[in-house]
């Protein structure tokens, strides 16, 4: 039996925790050892997790030119065979490199590295195994660090038995780039694996059991996250589950059948299951110390990651959330303070960012939307888009956007989110407001470089300032005073953006019409609206004198290419027709919606209110617009039908993904609703320069009293 070696410190495992906390350790001149079961150090972060994740998916993005494909027009053709060589090569220069760096700081620090397989004996002492069983070494120490980090948790009732099942583990050895692959689990693994096959041209199938993606995540990044995926030709199935797994023999592509709880069934070439992690308690002798543990191996401790016993400290993925690489190293550090007796008392906690190197980036600090409103704790929003920011514009990333949550009060600043370019990169400049206890006013004195995506946290701050003075007005500054009799302002500096959802008028029992007002911060109420050919209670006084653009959904005029409805509106441009003698409810395709839409033009138009196409632009106020051609063009695909749960919900993702605070849920909200608030943000755009008209201008048969024909506003 070897001799018990004396140590200050032990720790188990050479991950990001580990290492960090033995390197803390040392530093400050105790004795230390490290205990690792692979042959090299890092753990699942520079082996099969963290950085060999990233490195894929920046070698996917650059491999297929996926950040220049919108932006100048490039079309770049995978080669798989030669493109997994660059992928594989790539992937182990970077370990090779990591693994090296990590081994240096441990020699600087001269940590005593033992390889081999540790096992506790008692509280006080753990015996070293080689890969035979045979115990090497046996150390003891006044403090110990667990921190051997988590293993793929395999899903119940099946196996990986197939070789083109994989784990997140093996889907990095891969054989080959598949040509469907279907993701099990919308967690963090998941939905970076799912973004970088699909950026490598690979048909993608998520399937999360929950009701969104990325649960701890403010609501409004996991609704554009969702949105982004099926953009790049992903399919999201949530709220299902898998229930069997086949193969079908005799295929080279396309084998594995995945049949889901809902009876649907998935096809794929592989499948990756990323549905939970276990951690790596197996083998360490935990019952000998006495440390608890639960069923999925993850170690429960206190805020000084201290275990049920004392003196036996555990840190990183084996307790659990969050599990990144980040937060696992300062956990290794703050445990090695804790155990080692180096933490003071004003020693403070400290926000931890995430990052999820999904395509596009997500980041976040502090408190989420939803985490506040459970509290009650009062707080306002302010936002800045890519879009409306120089470098957004250059990079051709117009979807992203900064959000800060802050102290109505105080103006203290409660959690920054932020979904684009480099987003795991900006998080940080608001980690530093959050951890000095800063605000609003540290984002508006700083000065940024122009052009960054960095200036777009002083314009948050300044929307946010914005929203706050005009609390529950929705009315910004500059069009807060009445305006003068006859005086129209420009589109883009109106207060009010409507959309207008019409109704069939032949239906036995019209519904009322949905409208959607719209302010300029995109926070959306809805109103019911009885539907009147002369107009009437339409727009509210006061929103009229704020300055409104009207978007109503047609047909007005000319439909968008390729619409059924052209053989309606060939009813509406017959000579002699009159508001009187327009088509019955029910005479022709379409003839009730033609029939409310030519009134309501027409009476709005006779109210004064300019139709575009027939005034100047800076004085329009009336657009005709397709909802049905907006969500196509803003998913960048075909819906499933808005009468349908599933309809419904990704129409609501879409919207929160552009910025739109919706008063109800996707379970609440019906699909009139939804139009309405869609012709809504489409009259924003149009205000703002961001749409194309399609048709011809308007044209007012005197003697019909109606306005005939129209542009349609189109993203």
């Amino acid at each position: 039996m070897p001799d018990v070696e004396r140590f200050d410190l032990v720790v188990l495992g050479a991950g990001p925790a580990g290492e960090k906390g033995a390197a803390l350790g040392a530093y400050f001149g105790r004795r230390v050892a490290l205990v690792e079961r692979r042959g090299s150090p890092g753990g699942a972060s520079v082996h099969t997790g963290t950085l060999p994740s990233k490195t894929l998916r920046e070698a996917a993005l650059y491999l297929t030119g996926f950040r220049r494909r919108e932006l100048y027009g490039m079309t770049l053709r995978l080669d798989r065979k030669r493109s997994l060589r660059q992928l594989l090569g790539r992937l182990a220069d970077v370990t090779a490199r990591q693994t090296r760096q990590i081994d240096r700081n441990l020699e600087r620090h001269r940590i005593e590295v033992v390889t081999g397989q540790a096992r506790f004996l008692d509280a006080g002492t753990v015996a070293v195994h080689d890969a035979k069983g045979g115990e090497i070494r046996r150390l003891s120490a006044g403090a110990f660090l667990i921190a051997t980090g988590s293993s793929p948790l395999p899903p119940r009732g099946l196996t990986f038995d197939d070789p083109d099942v994989e784990d997140s583990d093996r889907i990095l050895d891969l054989d080959r780039i598949p040509r469907s692959l279907a993701v099990v689990g919308g967690g963090v693994i998941g939905c970076e694996y799912a973004c970088i096959f699909a950026a490598l041209g690979t048909h993608v199938t998520l399937i999360e059991g929950r009701d969104r993606l990325l649960g701890f995540l403010d609501a409004e990044l996991s609704a554009a996250l969702e949105v982004s995926l099926r953009r790049m030709g992903a399919e999201v199935i949530l709220g299902d589950a898998v229930e069997h797994l086949a193969r079908v023999p005799g295929l080279s592509e396309d084998a594995l059948r995945v049949k889901l709880k809902s009876g649907r069934e998935v096809v794929a070439g592989k499948v990756l299951f990323s549905a939970g992690r276990r951690g790596n308690t197996e083998g360490l002798g935990l019952e000998a110390a006495g440390v608890a543990f639960d069923e999925k191996g993850r170690i429960p401790v206190d805020a000084t990651f201290l275990t049920n016993v004392p003196g036996i400290y555990a840190a990183g993925d084996i307790v659990g959330f969050p599990a990144l690489a980040a937060t696992s190293m300062e956990q290794g550090r703050t445990a090695a303070k804790n155990a080692l007796g180096l933490a003071g008392p004003d020693d403070r906690k400290l926000p931890f960012p995430y990052g999820v190197y999904t395509i596009p980036e997500i980041s976040m600090i502090g408190s989420t939307e939803e985490e506040l409103r459970e509290k009650g704790t009062p707080y306002e929003v302010g936002r800045a888009r890519y879009e409306n920011n120089a470098r957004g514009q250059i990079n051709g990333d117009v979807d992203g956007f900064v959000k800060l949550l802050f102290d109505p009060d105080t103006k203290r600043l409660l959690g920054a989110h932020l979904l684009g370019t480099n987003a795991t990169e900006l998080v940080h400049v608001p980690q530093m407001v959050l951890v000095h206890g800063g605000g609003l006013a540290d984002f508006l004195d700083a000065v940024f470089n122009v052009p960054t995506l960095s200036e777009c946290f002083k314009y948050a701050a300044y929307d946010g300032l914005q929203r706050l003075s005009h609390r529950g007005r929705g009315v910004p500054v500059e069009v807060a005073a009445p305006l003068a009799a006859g005086q129209v302002l420009a589109p883009g500096a109106r207060a009010w953006f409507a959309g207008v959802d019409l109704i069939d008028l032949s239906a036995p029992s019209p519904r009322p019409v949905d409208v959607a007002f719209m302010d300029r911060w995109r926070r959306v109420r809805f109103e019911k609206w009885n539907f009147a050919q002369d107009g009437a209670g339409l727009l509210p006084e006061g929103i009229l004198a704020d300055g409104v653009v009207v978007a109503i959904d047609g047909p007005q005029g000319l439909a968008s290419p390729g619409r059924k409805v052209r053989e309606g509106e060939r009813e509406l441009r017959c000579a002699g027709k009159t508001p009187d003698t327009l088509p019955a409810p029910g005479a022709g395709p379409y003839a009730g919606f033609l029939r409310g839409s030519v009134l309501l033009f027409s009476a709005l138009r006779a109210r004064g209110l300019g139709v575009f196409g027939e005034v100047p632009e800076n004085q329009a106020v009336l657009l005709e617009v397709y909802p049905a051609d907006l969500w196509k063009k803003w998913a960048g695909r075909a819906l499933p039908k808005k009468q349908t749960p599933e309809g419904r919900r990704e129409r609501w993702e879409l919207l929160r993904g552009q910025g739109l605070e919706l008063p109800l849920d996707a379970a609440g909200i019906t699909h009139d609703q939804l139009d309405a608030a869609a012709a809504a943000l489409a009259a924003y755009l149009w205000a703002t320069g961001r749409t194309n008209a399609w048709g011809e201008a308007p044209r007012w048969d005197e003697a019909a009293g109606t306005l005939r024909e129209g542009f349609v506003v189109s993203l």
